[in-house]
């Protein structure tokens, strides 16, 4: 390609003395240049690229709109159009690709190889899922595929026109686009074995093509947790980016490596390799630190890094990442808060959390308001601002000092407002925001409780209780019920306690009959036994300024005995194992 380049003057030169002879000619050179056949040559930048397209077009245009026009010429305009339609994607001008692929597809009378026919479609494709259109891609790209299967192999000019292994590539991201993750990884797979068989010399078309669709197969294998099979996939994939690919296309292979080191160490991380992990994140980092006019590439990089981290627990490390993270994403949302705002959001959650885990509650309490301030301010996503609020009425909840009394009513709106925020989620997706919600609600219970509102707390944990009650089938969802029971337990105990020390004895007997009924519906152990406590204690308390008989209390308002508990022995453990009241 490079000697034609340079001739490229000339012809033009030749096409303007004689466009007859040297037309066509240049338009052949031209679409040479557009379209290289040479794959160890270094390839001309994509808007340069598209210029000499647009020529050929230009060229040829008025040959075939003649009133006789020559085949040749009908022929080499609709390949001048499919390739200015390659090139368009190449520049990531995706909204004019599908008038040139029109274009290219109805020449009048023009003969079209399949392989052309293939290519046009193929761009069509292309332009439709990079341009975030994904479910109208399919279909071209699933035909463009059948073409490539149902056709002869090219000839010569042809080779240079894509093939089946680049189809196939853009089918599997339009279905990874389309979250059909499984189908998608069949897809990149079946493209790698196809690459993996062929010769050498035809699989030099495909040098860029084929880490790109390593790398995504590793990717999506990762996002299905088949950890195993990605690893399997690593020698070969740093077998395809090799050194030449870094020479001819290092703006391509560096990002390509840093998502693949990425992919390659949460998958360690998630087999119980963590010194592996954190080997791949460091050397992502490392990779990344050199795509200094990308910093998104650094941030995933860190993030993976700071993740790898926690398993060890080594604090000063991960508070490092983290930090240089937050930083990094800080600068990239003054600047689009709509697209780094969230993540920011994200990394200072994770911030805060590795300062809980160190001890420092309260610089884990400001980096969560940072959080929830970036969080706002990416509108939409109800749902993560609502998860930060709850985090940071837990920290709030969990720092000490002179600032407490007033952390305490803090944490009690933040838990408000994430509930509040929830509630409507719940509506629309119930199986997901149940067990969501039912948490958030005993994080608001707490927080009420931890200000002397033991009613309010009693309500939440039991609005979280009927949340959890029924046949949900969500993993986890036992143990998110037996633990809102038990806090309950706690919570009820507390009331009724209070309530008669209040000289409220009606509303004591109203949270021990509650606390009873608890014990009916729940098989726990430490519920029962608090039931007991709750009871003698309630018996056995005498204010000072106030003769309270709990017994003639009871009587009055249930019109029962007071409850004398004995604990029924039986022959089984566990959750069989249910002590009565009587």
């Amino acid at each position: 390609m490079g000697p034609v380049r340079m001739l490229l003057p000339l012809l033009r030169a030749t096409a303007r003395m004689s466009p007859r002879a040297g037309g066509p000619l240049l338009g052949v050179a031209l679409l040479r240049c557009a379209a290289p056949d040479w794959v160890l040559v270094r390839p001309a930048p994509p808007v340069r690229r598209s210029a000499w397209a647009e020529e050929a077009v230009a060229l040829y245009r008025p040959l075939a709109d003649r009133t006789r026009p020559e085949q040749r010429h009908r022929d080499a305009l609709s390949r001048a159009l499919a390739v200015h339609a390659e090139t368009l994607v190449l520049s990531g001008r995706y909204t004019e690709v599908g008038a040139a692929v029109d274009a290219a597809l109805g020449v009048p009378g023009a003969r079209r190889s399949p392989a052309l026919t293939a290519y046009a479609v193929h761009a069509r494709a292309q332009a439709l899922v990079h341009g975030g259109r994904a479910e109208e891609a399919l279909a071209p790209a699933q035909e463009c595929v059948a073409l490539y299967r149902g056709m002869a192999p090219p000839g010569r000019r042809d080779r240079r026109l894509g093939g089946l292994p680049s189809a196939l590539r853009t089918q599997a991201f339009a279905l990874a686009s389309l979250g059909r993750t499984e189908e998608s990884v069949a897809v990149y797979l079946e493209c790698a074995a196809l690459l993996w068989d062929m010769s050498l010399r035809r699989s030099s078309r495909f040098l860029r093509l084929r880490p790109e669709v390593l790398v995504e197969s590793v990717g999506g294998l990762r996002e299905l947790g088949r950890y195993e099979e990605a690893l399997a996939l690593e020698p070969e994939a740093r077998d395809a980016m090799h050194e030449v690919i870094a020479k001819l296309h290092p703006e391509f292979l560096l990002p390509l490596r840093v998502r693949f080191l990425t992919d390659l160490a949460f998958c360690r991380s998630a087999t119980g390799s963590p010194t592996a992990a954190r080997t791949s994140a460091e050397e992502a980092v490392a990779e990344a630190r050199r795509l200094a006019e990308h910093p998104h590439w650094l941030a995933e990089a860190l993030r993976c890094l700071a993740l790898v981290l926690t398993e060890p627990e080594p604090h000063g490390e991960e508070l490092s990442a983290l930090t240089e993270l937050t930083d990094l994403y800080t600068r990239l949302a003054a600047d689009r808060p709509e697209a780094f705002g969230q993540l920011l959001a994200d990394a200072l959650d994770d911030l805060a959390h590795s300062h809980t885990r160190s001890g420092d509650h309260r610089t884990a309490v400001a980096d969560t308001e940072r959080a929830v301030t970036a969080s706002r301010r990416s509108p939409h996503h109800e749902d993560q601002l609502a998860h930060l609020l709850s985090n940071l009425s837990t920290r709030q909840q969990d720092a000490e000092g002179a600032e407490g009394a007033e952390n305490a009513e803090s944490a009690v709106a933040n838990s408000r407002e994430a509930v509040a925020l929830t509630r409507p989620l719940v509506e629309s997706d119930s199986e997901t925001y149940r067990p969501l919600i039912a948490r958030r609600l005993r994080v608001l219970a707490r927080a009420l409780g931890r200000t002397g509102d033991h009613t309010a707390a009693v309500a939440c944990y039991e609005e979280a209780e009927s949340f959890l009650r029924g046949p949900s089938g969500r993993p986890g969802t036992d143990a998110d019920l037996a633990l809102t029971v038990s806090n309950l337990s706690i919570a009820l105990r507390r009331a009724a306690l209070d309530r008669l020390a209040a000289g409220r004895p009606e509303e004591a007997v109203a949270a021990l009959r509650s606390l009873l009924a608890l014990t009916h519906r729940s098989d726990a152990p430490e519920v029962h036994a608090r039931c007991v406590i709750a009871f003698a204690k309630a018996r056995a308390k005498r204010p000072d300024d106030i003769d309270i008989d709990i017994v003639r209390v009871w009587e009055r308002v249930v019109g029962e005995p007071y409850p004398t508990f004995v604990y029924r022995r039986t022959g089984t453990r566990g959750r069989g194992a249910k002590p009565a009241a009587r």
